[in-house]
């Protein structure tokens, strides 16, 4: 029977392996991009330009100009000396990230070899999170959830092999003031550590994570007179559904069903044992935290730091089933159904969608027009050296619709036809129908400014671009009447 599972294993290092390498080539291609790939990449790089110009990246948030940065400072000032010496483009800190992914999957494999004691286990699973889809989708977009997720799973293993609670606490603190929302690690550790009865040790990492983090929250509001809790916290009014959060979890839970299979039979085990493992406590929190999928504003990287932990307590559930006396042949399922899932992945085409193909001509008329713009797409500002007027139209849209920031600005520029183009993600006809609707999700632009874009600009082109679909340009001024001939 153990042969059965030795080669069933060895057949999942081998398949993820050959996944690790197709992941590789949608790196190869994706990151030298020379545009954003998601909205929230030019975001980011603003904010880190602002950083090498000596500016804060949490900048006052009511006017002119709207930027909105919801990340933590940590990884801002990551990126920012990737922009001073490597200069102003996606790809050095599209590597960074793709340099995370790795290092997730890295301490994966550690975690499983200190759980199961077997490699084959340990580089089947823990390779398996950058094989599947979800993770290669998200693998080199420059955005927070990676970075943040290496700093947690470095907490977890620090504290796995016993290390100090004080470099478990600041791990864990990096990660959260990278995301806010990556909770689940410190809670379940110290969960862990108050169920098996060290409550002096868990009370020790809860201070540790106090005292730092207090310390580290008064620096950011001393540091940015405040600005910097208003924009981690307070910029997200954005409406939440949980029938979003089911669109977007259903996809990866069907296509996870094999890796889930192994979490389950870790739940099992644990239950019959009436002792909880820091794995299945992982597994459990970080379940919980993948709801804030449900806000209109997420995607599904929202479940990055889940796909990790599921590959962890799969490898485990599986390791405790393969270890009983007397295994079921049926246990080999759990790898076999891993196999599935990585081949599945296999047949993604490396190719530009229908709303990125535009970009390059979007991007290369914004860059030409020397004048100021406004776009929805700030990659395309960022990258040309203009001003960013708005860096968020979505979180923008909704901010306005709570009072928090006055849309009364943009709209006195465009009245007077302060910009010389704006790229935004709408024709006139899309952008009134959206404006009769203001409560609805992707409603950005309130009617008055519509109003004035009718007025004072024209279309004048049109692109495959996601926020960055159409170009409008100012009408001439009106011409005075001729002179008389009398």
């Amino acid at each position: 029977m153990l042969a059965l599972f030795r080669w069933v294993e060895y057949l999942l290092v081998a398949v993820v392996i050959l996944g690790l390498l197709d992941t590789l080539r949608f790196a190869v291609y994706y990151i030298p991009l020379r545009f954003a790939v998601n909205f929230e990449e030019g975001n980011v790089l603003n904010a880190a330009l602002r950083i090498t110009h000596g500016q804060s990246p949490y900048p006052p948030v009511g006017g002119l100009p709207y930027v909105v940065n919801p990340y933590g400072p940590v990884f801002y000032y990551a990126v920012a000396p990737l922009v001073k010496w490597f200069g102003l483009s996606f790809t050095a800190p599209r590597l960074l990230i793709f340099a995370c992914c790795m290092a997730v999957a890295l301490l994966l494999v550690l975690l499983l070899k200190r759980f199961t004691a077997s490699w084959s286990i340990a580089l089947g699973f823990g390779l398996s999170f950058l094989a599947v889809s979800l993770v290669r989708t998200w693998a080199t977009i420059l955005r927070v959830d990676l970075f943040g997720l290496v700093f947690s799973l470095a907490g977890v293993y620090v504290f796995a092999v016993g290390g100090s609670l004080a470099w478990v606490a600041i791990l864990f603190l990096a990660g959260l003031f990278s995301k806010i929302t990556l909770l689940a690690a410190p809670i379940s550790c110290f969960l862990y550590l108050f169920l098996t009865g060290n409550r002096r040790r868990a009370w020790q990492l809860a201070g540790w994570m106090t005292g730092f983090g207090l310390a580290g929250v008064a620096a950011l509001a001393i540091g940015t007179r405040g600005w910097g809790l208003f924009h981690m916290f307070l910029t997200h009014p954005d409406p939440y559904s949980l029938a979003q959060y089911a669109s977007i979890i259903r996809p990866f839970a069907l296509l996870d069903v094999g890796l889930l299979a192994g979490a389950i039979a870790l739940a099992v085990r644990d239950i019959r044992r009436r002792k909880f493992s820091l794995p299945l406590l992982y597994f459990l929190l970080a379940s919980i935290m993948t709801l804030t999928a449900g806000k209109s504003a997420s995607d599904a990287n929202h479940l990055l730091e889940w796909q990790a932990v599921v590959c962890l307590a799969a490898g485990c559930g599986y390791h405790a089933l393969r270890s009983c006396s007397e295994p079921d042949p049926a246990v080999a399922l759990i790898p076999i159904g891993v196999i599935i899932l990585v081949i599945l992945g296999f047949s993604q085409p490396v190719r530009l969608g229908p709303a990125l193909a535009g970009c390059p001509a979007a991007y290369r008329l914004a860059a030409q027009e020397p004048v100021q713009i406004l776009t929805e797409n700030p990659g395309a500002a960022v990258l040309s050296g203009k001003q960013v007027w708005l860096s968020n139209s979505f979180e923008y849209g909704f901010l306005s619709k709570a009072g928090r920031v006055d849309p009364e600005g943009l709209i006195r520029l465009v009245n007077h036809r302060f910009f010389g183009l704006i790229l935004i993600g709408g024709d006139l006809a899309t952008l009134g129908r959206d404006a009769a609707h203001p409560m609805a999700a992707h409603s950005v632009w309130p009617p008055p400014f519509v109003s004035a874009l009718a007025k004072n600009y024209h279309e004048v082109s049109h692109f495959s671009c996601a926020y960055a679909e159409t170009a409008y340009e100012p009408n001439p001024p009106p011409q005075p009447p001729a002179a008389s001939t009398r």
